[in-house]
């Protein structure tokens, strides 16, 4: 009995699966076939047509061997080579031959990676300038006051006694000196510098300069600042005081009255207690009690000022103006918001090094 006479009396039941058996050895290709290319293949043989594949040359050319039309590989540097190609070659190599090579790494960047110190005893002469001094886009010369060289540390010099104690060696002096060069040669200030107050163990000032206007704003009577914040001073005046001054009145600020500037005292102007020293014992602060305009008229902080008043009082507005945009020039801003001692006039200094703001 063969294989058809089973199939027979199986009663058809086998029928489906010789059908799919025949169908099956049908496609299969002879054994003596080449094996077709698969995409793998396919996609080997793409790449080496554009050079992107490094091919072998010992190997036979087929359709089933991933080395198919190999050749030498071109690299973008081997540039006897890639002249000997073809004009067909050498057009499809023109987007890898484009690529470009990374440039080198500058030098300030190695330098920067050997951590040079940036103290100010390491710095050069010309160091302050390249930090402070800036320019806009309309390419005027701008001052960074935060940038200037500092004549104390502020974080400590809050714990001194308010004496003026010892003297100011020659090299803090000069050093600090340079730091007034600047800021009186690349602002419009009208001061100029005087000899060193106190030293470094109590209240004083290394280089101080009375300064008697700001732009066309006269100072009430001239104040003693230290340099740094007379930068401040000034480009909070330049930036705030004449622009606010201009959008409510229509004129400039020609004179600011000012307080208090340099005071050897606590804060407060109490005089005994475990109460701190003022930043006013360094010319680092200054009081503000009034504003006059060009038209002789006065704003008073004790009678225009008010939050509920802004709303329809102009001098009352132009007071709120100037108060807020102090806080991006000054490290503490007091008003009359802030306590009833601060009720005539704004405080301002550049304590903590002019971080850590406080603005109220």
């Amino acid at each position: 009995m063969n294989i058809w006479q089973t199939i027979l009396r199986g009663n058809g039941r086998w029928l489906p699966v010789v059908a799919t058996l025949t169908l099956a050895l049908t496609a299969l290709p002879p054994a003596h076939a080449p094996r077709a290319e698969t995409l793998k293949d396919l996609i080997t043989r793409k790449l080496q047509e554009l050079n992107l594949l490094e091919g072998d040359s010992t190997a036979p050319a087929s359709p089933g061997n991933p080395t198919l039309l190999a050749r030498p590989a071109v690299t973008i540097n081997d540039r006897p080579a890639r002249e000997a190609l073809s004009r067909n070659d050498a057009s499809r190599t023109s987007h890898v031959l484009a690529v470009p090579l990374p440039r080198p790494r500058p030098a300030s960047l190695a330098a920067r990676q050997q951590r040079l110190p940036t103290t100010a005893s390491a710095a050069t002469p010309a160091s302050p300038t390249r930090t402070a001094l800036l320019t806009d886009q309309a390419g005027r010369i701008r001052l960074n006051p935060k940038q200037l060289l500092q004549e104390r540390d502020h974080y400590q010099a809050v714990y001194l006694k308010p004496k003026e104690i010892g003297h100011w060696d020659a090299a803090t002096v000069n050093r600090v000196r340079r730091n007034c060069d600047i800021v009186l040669a690349a602002l419009n200030v009208d001061a100029r510098p005087l000899p060193s107050i106190g030293g470094p163990q109590g209240c004083g000032i290394a280089a101080p300069v009375q300064v008697k206007s700001l732009g066309v704003a006269r100072l009430k009577p001239p104040a003693k600042l230290n340099c740094r914040f007379t930068a401040a001073l000034y480009e909070w005046v330049r930036d705030v005081v004449q622009p606010a001054a201009r959008k409510h009145f229509g004129q400039p600020v020609v004179a600011i009255r000012q307080l208090s500037d340099y005071s050897c005292r606590r804060r407060g102007g109490i005089t005994r207690g475990p109460v701190r020293i003022s930043e006013h014992s360094f010319g680092n602060a200054i009081d503000i009690g009034w504003f006059e305009l060009a038209n002789g008229k006065r704003i008073h902080l004790l009678k225009n000022w008010g939050e509920f008043r802004a709303l329809f009082s102009k001098k009352s507005a132009f007071l709120a103006d100037v108060r807020a945009g102090a806080c991006k020039y000054f490290s503490t801003v007091l008003s009359p918001k802030y306590n009833k001692a601060h009720a005539n006039h704004f405080h301002f200094d550049l304590g903590r090094g002019g971080r850590h703001g406080i603005c109220k």
